[in-house]
């Protein structure tokens, strides 16, 4: 609520309940003791009718409701639930769906507390457990706190503006069903005496256009108009997206001398992409014996890959590396290379050779119009920045012309034992004009870390430079998964948890997952590889699995949806079309073009082991494709002229099929082969006989979206009936039927608050 006041704790009673067992009463949920076994609400059985029904001391804005637990995991925790409540306990709307994690924190659960942008008040709240996390367990509740807006003047405000809401709506449903069924004088004279807007203006015109006159091709004009006007942009957000992943293979084929002409299996690597010059760049990475110090440049128009250099350590570059990192400035030409990851036997010769406490960081440059390489430091840490690290993430700010570093695994003479405590590299900025290090958090080598960015290793890192942010997500810090999303402004040195891990509407925690950005549509993409199993039992065992599934987040809202799933057994039988599920590789977006690329990586097995020595060398590019506008309005086109021709086909068929050959063959993609065959249906309609069914009587006029390719969610055809107003004739109200299913149809692409009600006020009949 605007300018509300902090969330307070709610008091409440127990009202009722479905059942308890023995001595666990509902009424023990008030208090919160933790450590005591039996203060807890144990339901009697454990089948769908369970529930706990609290009543609020007084009337409440409840913005969110707080779970605690037992001190340890158990049975009886509720690993699915949901949450109801309004001011009538016989109705009450749902506010929250979701489960509780089976362990010993508490947790909170935001509830819906809005509507139309509004606050409305409950009395009563209703948890209802759905599945408790041991098989067959009754439901236990342990403790319950309710927090929101408790002030007497808000909620009154709040109370007195849902129950004019809620008048507005029964006087909405009533003028929907007045026009639907052709009752123009008392929907007139509702309308005058109620004056509440039924709907947007143009809605008023289309069905005006569309039911009343039958002017289909003004319908589609203002259909056209509204999707210029942005009224239809939400719905094509909404929609899901699609990947279609295509394997590249190279046209032709550039070598140097006798070596490779296509890079060849790796995992480990960098890449990354120059969407100007539509080039991409690979370097290193680990062939499952051997370090890798090959420099390659693929040509994006061309398809074609071209060895720059086969050993960069010849030319004045660095020595051959994996699990480095590596960072693109598009307008200075130039490519950034830091970090990589040396074995315990390497690490042993370098103490031995140096006499020094540290291994040195190198930091590189490659120029690429003169094709060269500079050091710009043998040892960064010398120079104030890192230490030498690998799992490391790096991002560059083409503003300020700045490298960002953070995290990773720090090397050091004193890190010859894996078992050793673990040092985590902090968050370092490099100024590349002034060639200066700056330290902007420290590095992580115990528990007592105080700042709010902890640094970790195998995580992601992206920068969106018109928010000046780093967005880090995921990792691994003290052999324990990351699965937080954290936000850090460089202007302000501020950093914002989006998620703390506890939501399990995100990604699940991964190793060697990659991200990308486009800054264009503020969207995340994510891309897993290594994934822990949630269930406890591979929780216990350690167990891991390889599985890539493609993740879209909006950075507007932080909401996460999936858009692509491919686990290891799914691939086996359709490998030639989709990548096989692997880690440790590459994924990198060109933001201008609108396409990922992938290459190489770790195949693994189904319980994440690496098979041996292997790594893959296939390349793939993904295009994510959308509803586009104009896809959009050829399907209202479809169904409006579709309409168009099916009351031709009862008036005129010679007409009707000229209009079918002409108009609705025009927007009919015909290289699709479920419209086309659509399209060829429609000729049925010629040789059906017009007299209307009475099986369909009866039915409302709402219809699903049209679709070319579903028949089933488009507007009917002219064999289904309603009952109609008895002014008009039985053909008259079957016309004004197909109408309004075509309007309402129609409707669905519009945001709700601009169209007329989505549900019927026949609906709220019970037949009792």
């Amino acid at each position: 609520m605007e300018g509300a006041s902090p969330r307070a704790v709610i008091s409440y009673r127990v009202h009722s309940w479905s059942s308890y067992s023995a001595d666990f009463l509902p009424d023990r949920i008030t208090e919160n003791k933790p450590s005591d076994p039996k203060s807890r609400w144990l339901s009697e059985g454990n089948k769908l009718s369970q529930y706990l029904l609290l009543r609020l001391d007084q009337p409440a804005v409840v913005q969110s409701i707080t779970f605690g637990k037992f001190e340890k995991s158990h049975a009886c925790n509720l690993k699915r639930f949901q949450v109801l409540g309004g001011m009538d306990s016989s109705h009450l709307n749902l506010l929250c769906e979701g489960g509780l994690k089976n362990s010993s924190e508490p947790e909170t659960f935001p509830l819906t507390y809005e509507v139309g942008g509004k606050p409305f008040p409950c009395c009563y709240i209703k948890i209802v457990p759905l599945q408790s996390w041991g098989h067959s367990f009754n439901f236990s509740i342990w403790f319950v706190e309710l927090r929101g807006v408790v002030e007497e003047g808000r909620v009154r405000e709040a109370e007195a503006w849902f129950e004019e809401y809620r008048e507005r709506q029964a006087v909405r449903l009533c003028l929907k069903h007045l026009r639907q069924h052709d009752y123009p004088e008392a929907f007139e004279a509702l309308q005058k005496k109620a004056r509440v807007q039924l709907e947007h203006p143009l809605l008023t015109q289309l069905h005006s256009l569309l039911v009343e006159k039958g002017d289909f091709e003004a319908g589609e004009r203002v259909m056209a108009e509204a999707a210029a006007g942005g009224h239809l942009d939400q719905h094509i957000a909404q929609q899901p997206v699609e990947a279609k992943w295509t394997a590249f293979e190279p046209k032709a084929k550039v070598g140097v001398g006798a070596h490779a002409v296509t890079p060849g299996m790796r995992g480990g690597h960098q890449m990354c992409v120059d969407p100007v010059a539509e080039v991409l760049y690979m370097y290193g990475g680990w062939d499952g014996s051997h370090d890798l110090g090959d420099f390659w440049k693929f040509d994006i128009g061309r398809s074609q890959w071209a060895c720059l250099c086969q050993d960069t350590s010849l030319v004045g570059g660095p020595t051959p590396r994996s699990c480095h990192k590596m960072c693109l400035d598009v307008e200075g030409h130039s490519l950034y290379l830091l970090g990589r990851y040396l074995d315990p036997a390497t690490r042993a010769d370098i103490a031995q050779a140096s006499g020094s406490t540290l291994i040195p960081s190198d930091f590189y440059r490659y120029c690429i119009d003169t094709d060269t390489w500079d050091l710009l430091s043998s040892d960064t840490y010398s120079d104030g920045g890192p230490q030498l690290v690998y799992d490391h993430q790096m991002c560059f700010d083409p503003t300020s012309q700045t490298l960002y570093v953070f995290g990773g695994r720090v090397l050091t003479i004193d890190y010859i034992s894996e078992q050793s405590q673990c040092c985590y590299s902090g968050l370092y900025a490099y100024h590349c004009n002034d060639r200066q290090w700056i330290g902007l958090r420290p590095d992580y080598s115990g528990s007592n870390y105080i700042y709010d960015l902890k640094p970790r290793m195998a995580h992601t890192m992206l920068f969106h430079p018109g928010r000046h942010q780093l967005i880090v997500m995921g990792g691994q810090r003290d052999k324990q998964p990351l699965s937080d999303m954290l936000v850090y402004n460089v202007l302000s040195d501020e950093t914002t948890v989006v998620a703390d891990g506890k939501d399990s509407h995100i990604p699940a925690s991964g190793f060697t997952m990659r991200t990308t950005i486009d800054p264009h549509t503020n969207e995340i993409y994510l891309l897993t590889g290594l994934n822990k199993f949630e269930e406890p039992s591979d929780r216990r065992d350690n167990r891991q699995h390889t599985s890539n599934s493609l993740w879209l987040c909006d950075m507007d809202s932080y909401k996460w949806s999936c858009i692509f799933q491919s686990p290891q057994a799914v691939w086996h039988h359709t490998h030639s079309s989709l990548p096989a599920p692997r880690y440790a590789h590459q994924f990198i977006y060109d933001h201008v073009h609108k396409m990922h690329y992938m290459f190489g990586g770790n195949p693994g097995d189904s319980s994440g082991k690496s098979q041996q020595n292997m790594r893959l060398d296939d390349f793939w590019k993904l295009k994510l494709v959308r509803h586009s506008k104009e896809r959009l309005l050829r399907l209202c086109q479809f169904a409006i002229r579709k309409q168009r021709f099916d009351e031709l086909a009862l008036e005129d068929p010679v007409k009707a099929l000229s209009y079918l050959q002409t108009s609705v063959a025009a927007i009919v993609n015909h290289d699709d082969q479920e419209e086309s065959a659509e399209f060829r249906q429609l000729t049925s309609t010629l040789f059906t006989s017009p007299a209307p069914s009475t099986q369909d009587r009866g039915k409302e006029a709402d219809g699903g979206p049209p679709s070319l390719a579903e028949a089933d969610d488009g507007p009917p055809s002219l064999t289904e009936t309603d009952d109609g107003p008895s002014s008009l004739t039985e053909a008259e109200a079957l016309k004004h039927r197909q109408r309004n299913k075509l309007y309402d149809s129609l409707c669905s692409y519009w945001p709700d608050h601009m169209t007329q009600p989505r549900d019927n006020i026949t609906d709220l009949i019970k037949l009792t």
